[in-house]
């Protein structure tokens, strides 16, 4: 696995984006997407899906039943409705667009409130007893909820932010029309070995990422990769890359 990170500064993220809006028409067309899902019987037959469940299982034990990734529950969404998905903010149909146009599982946390809740780095990694979880609709006062040990996830000083990886995200770091500064990932498993470059297909799904945020949004962004081959498996939030 190789993990795409884009750091990108001063978007905004309120109203629509007709640039976005396009883009995921495209992505999720008839012509693409749809029209390729309709050859597998279900979602988890697609072979990228079933890189990701058959990759996770084999590594540390997921349940892909249980801890669907989120790639996985947008093929679901698009073979079930048949059209594009539901807009929710531009950042967020901007990921979720890249994430069904190369079948990957894509995300991103409002950088801004990672600065301000610490200056600890972003971590990818095994959950510990001392890890908290607050779901996406978990009320204000809501207390955080212990973790089993062992889960894969982001984490920032002991606050987890996704659980299982790309399965489920937390109220922490949410982004929203408000948010400005974004710091997005995308999980790549790739058929090929990873090595200490990034795989054709991280390349291409950053490069999109990139250059959809200049189009897009009109801001200038930058891509690095985490992953065993390239040895890197934390980012710093204080500077973010800039």
């Amino acid at each position: 696995m190789q993990v795409v990170i884009v750091t990108a500064y001063y978007l905004d993220n309120q109203g629509e984006n007709p640039s976005v809006n396009d883009f995921a028409q495209v992505c999720t067309s008839a012509s693409t997407a749809i029209s390729e899902l309709s050859a597998y019987p279900n979602a988890q037959s697609h072979p990228r899906i079933a890189l990701y469940r058959d990759t996770l299982k084999a590594a540390c034990n997921l349940s892909a039943k249980k801890f669907p990734q989120s790639n996985e529950s947008l093929y679901k969404r698009l073979m079930k409705e048949k059209k594009a998905l539901r807009p929710i903010n531009p950042v967020v149909d901007f990921y979720n667009s890249v994430s069904v146009k190369y079948g990957v599982s894509a995300g991103a946390f409002d950088l801004g409130e990672l600065q301000k809740r610490s200056i600890k780095p972003l971590e990818l990694r095994l959950s510990t007893p001392a890890d908290t979880f607050r779901p996406l609709d978990a009320k204000s006062d809501d207390p955080p909820v212990p973790v089993t040990k062992g889960e894969l996830v982001y984490v920032q000083d002991g606050t987890v932010l996704t659980r299982h990886l790309a399965w489920r995200q937390a109220v922490e770091a949410l982004v929203t029309e408000e948010t400005k500064n974004v710091i997005f990932m995308s999980e790549v498993f790739n058929d090929e070995e990873a090595t200490a470059t990034p795989t054709g297909l991280a390349a291409s799904v950053a490069e999109d990422l990139v250059n959809g945020l200049k189009l897009f949004f009109g801001v200038e962004a930058r891509a690095t990769f985490l992953g065993e081959g390239i040895g890197v498996r934390t980012v710093e939030v204080e500077n973010a890359f800039f």
